[in-house]
């Protein structure tokens, strides 16, 4: 018979019924229902919130590297033997050899036409860029991964199950696989990545603007320096103030 008769039932006695005198640990017990009601509600809020962050990861990531991508195409030629000036200086060597008298073709002689290696600045502009881009690629191909992880998660705890004991041990199985495994660390270690992606790209155009045009290199460091920073103080602040709500996924992943 159950603990209270129906008209004393309170809302929550009226949304999960009260067991029976000796059954409140039975397979199908009020308990595992309640803990199946909030552990879903706080599953949904997490999982949501991650997959939120996933989305806006895998859309950052194919903009960012479409835009270096543009960069690269053109600053990677800087690294590539100039073959127009290699035909200028065969020209030019043909006409110095040249007179007033016919010089057969095979005295001619032709030197200095070894193409000229790529500077120091070319070859790390270019190197971080790439090593931007690269980043962007392996975080979008992360995400992917991570969201799937997300979608079989829910799907496990969707299957069919014999009885509601049961769900609540296959929810505690895969929700602490979740922590063990560090999934809520790897999607703010993709976070930080894209960030570092973000501040390498930076510092590639500075030193591309460097050889443009003085005005333009000042006006893009000055805005970099200042988001660096900003960055940097929401990160840092918080270990000294307890009340800063400022937070970045590498601060995140240091409190963890």
């Amino acid at each position: 018979y159950p603990a209270h008769p129906p008209a004393a039932y309170s809302e929550f006695d009226k949304h999960f019924q009260p067991d029976n005198y000796g059954e409140e640990a039975t397979d199908n017990a009020r308990v595992w229902k309640v803990y199946r009601t909030r552990v879903t509600d706080l599953d949904n809020d997490l999982i949501e919130g991650w997959k939120d962050t996933l989305n806006f990861l895998l859309v950052f990531a194919g903009l960012f590297s479409a835009v270096a991508t543009a960069f690269i195409i053109q600053y990677s030629q800087r690294l590539q033997p100039d073959y127009s000036e290699i035909t200028a200086k065969a020209i030019l060597a043909v006409l110095s050899k040249l007179d007033s008298t016919y010089t057969p073709p095979s005295s001619l002689t032709i030197t200095s036409l070894t193409p000229t290696e790529p500077s120091l600045r070319s070859r790390w502009i270019n190197g971080v860029w790439f090593l931007s881009l690269s980043l962007a690629l392996v975080i979008s191909l992360l995400s992917i991964l991570v969201k799937q992880w997300l979608v079989e998660y829910v799907a496990k705890l969707r299957a069919p199950v014999e009885h509601a004991r049961r769900w609540a041990w296959r929810h505690y199985v895969y929700r602490t696989g979740l922590d063990k495994w560090g999934v809520g660390p790897i999607i703010s270690g993709l976070t930080v990545l894209l960030h570092a992606a973000l501040f390498l790209f930076l510092v590639g155009l500075l030193g591309f603007l460097s050889e443009l045009d003085a005005g333009i290199f000042w006006m893009i460091f000055s805005v970099t320096a200042i988001a660096a920073a900003f960055y940097g103080a929401a990160t840092l602040l918080p270990l000294w103030f307890a009340d800063c709500p400022s937070t970045t996924p590498l601060l995140a992943n240091l409190w963890s």
